[in-house]
């Protein structure tokens, strides 16, 4: 088996050259990667057989997909208003590197021949623009289960698509559960450094059975209870897939431990702070 470390740094080496373009670099920000998501790809790979080149062909492609979906996330709503010339060519340029890394995913699978693999990730990304839509349109989501479904969709059907397609179902399971784990941990901190997270704008459209009062920051207690549950729900779905994977993957495990660690701190934290 390939040294994991030295197989992830080459890859990530490999995913920020093809996603690098001088002139888009000077003007917006180095796009980053989510090593998590990375080192689920490596397992999955690692765990189907395809040949090594293939693999790291298939990996990056995904990784491009992911950047180019992060990148037109974080586009500026500020063209609604009356935009300087300089935040207005910022946007377009955000817009046009979000279009740059989709074409080099294209490019990439086309070099191998793989039209399949060009379908399937197209596939993911319409799920994954369906849901933001779900997530983002106000009162659309109903009750958590949903709001769970959503965010899952959101992080990790690129993931899911290709484990579904080499018949993974453990992958597709710790890849939804971890970083579901990861996205709630980040909107955690949102809320409790800016006041700001969508899931938690989500949770207080969300009526719930035992909502009889109208004093606000007893319905905000309510909000911060429901969501301290879907991360303790989170963190035990976390561990309980990590026992259906197959294959023992330590260095994944390593990190899931320290995830599981700093979420159970914060959430600590969180309750104290509530």
């Amino acid at each position: 088996m390939l040294n994991i470390t030295n197989d992830l740094i080459q890859l990530k080496q490999l995913i920020e050259t093809k996603a690098q373009h001088p002139y888009l670099l000077k003007y917006i920000q180095k796009p980053s990667l989510d090593d998590d998501k990375l080192l689920l790809l490596w397992g999955l790979f690692n765990d189907v057989d395809v040949l090594s080149e293939e693999r790291n062909q298939y990996i990056i492609s995904t990784m491009l997909v992911q950047i180019a979906l992060d990148t037109h996330e974080i586009v500026s709503n500020s063209g609604e208003g009356i935009e300087l010339p300089e935040e207005l060519k910022n946007r377009q340029l955000q817009v046009l590197a979000g279009d740059y890394y989709s074409g080099l995913y294209y490019q990439g699978l086309a070099g191998v021949g793989n039209v399949e693999m060009i379908r399937i990730l197209s596939s993911a990304i319409k799920k994954i623009n369906d849901h933001k839509i779900i997530l983002y349109q106000q009162r659309s989501i109903k009750d958590v289960p949903t709001l769970i479904t959503t965010i899952k969709a959101i992080e990790a059907s690129l993931i899911f698509k290709l484990a579904d397609y080499y018949n993974q179902p453990a992958w597709i399971d710790i890849s939804e559960d971890l970083l579901l784990l990861n996205r709630l941990q980040a909107e955690m901190r949102n809320y409790l450094t800016s006041g700001q997270s969508v899931v938690f704008d989500v949770l207080r459209d969300i009526s719930f059975d035992d909502s009889n009062s109208n004093d606000a920051s007893e319905k905000e207690a309510q909000i911060r209870n429901q969501f301290e549950k879907c991360l303790r729900d989170a963190r035990q779905s976390v561990k309980l897939s990590m026992q259906k994977l197959v294959t023992k993957n330590d260095y994944l495990l390593q990190r899931v431990n320290v995830i599981l660690k700093q979420t159970e701190s914060e959430v600590i934290s969180y309750v104290k702070e509530g």
